[in-house]
């Protein structure tokens, strides 16, 4: 599962794209959704990466405020001011068009198709399907399915916002033995060398 599909032989998924893009960037020092990449910026970056193989597009952010650029995607607001990442992924629960929604954090630039095709199908028998690396488990790179929101829900209601905190309410399929290299996050500005170093090679 190391590599990506080709964009041509990709089966589209009845499923939504979810890029959570609310985060606060306190160790990168600015918005990571709005990073350079090319002469694009990372959330372009990473929708275009993973939307060929999903119906339905959409981008989280925890306030209008955070939208510097316009996009051409679906967006989406929290209903809570400060809910982290779940809040994000109540907001795309709720407005889904699908059953089944795969949410990938804007700062995880690595993740592939397949990655998602497979947490796609893992998802339409559970709650959620989210990798586990190492054991440690990846919420913020997974599939929830329509039944995880009232537990989501439940945990922003009760201010109890640690995405990783979740998992022990969820009936969940974890995703193991997967290469750890495609979930690593651009959290520091080192992060960011890294990641344009190996852009750079592959143009």
């Amino acid at each position: 599962m190391q590599g990506t599909s080709g964009i041509g032989k990709l089966r589209l998924m009845q499923a939504s794209l979810l890029v959570l893009a609310g985060g606060e960037s306190r160790r990168m020092g600015r918005p990571k959704a709005w990073l350079e990449v090319g002469d694009s910026f990372l959330l372009r970056y990473v929708v275009d990466r993973l939307a060929p193989a999903f119906s339905e597009v959409m981008v989280s952010f925890a306030e209008p405020e955070q939208l510097l650029e316009p996009v051409p995607y679906r967006i989406v607001f929290d209903r809570k001011p400060s809910a982290g990442p779940l809040g994000g992924l109540e907001a795309g629960l709720v407005a889904a068009r699908n059953e089944v929604v795969f949410a990938v954090a804007c700062d995880m630039p690595y993740v592939t198709h397949d990655v998602a095709q497979v947490a796609v199908a893992a998802a339409r028998a559970c709650d959620a399907a989210i990798p586990r690396i190492d054991g440690r488990p990846e919420p913020v790179c997974g599939a929830y399915r329509r039944s995880a929101l009232p537990f989501i829900t439940g945990a922003i209601n009760t201010g109890r916002l640690k995405a990783s905190d979740l998992v022990a309410e969820l009936d969940i399929t974890w995703l193991e033995g997967l290469d750890p290299e495609l979930f690593r996050s651009l959290n520091t500005p080192q992060d960011l060398e890294r990641f344009h170093a190996g852009f750079a090679s592959q143009r």
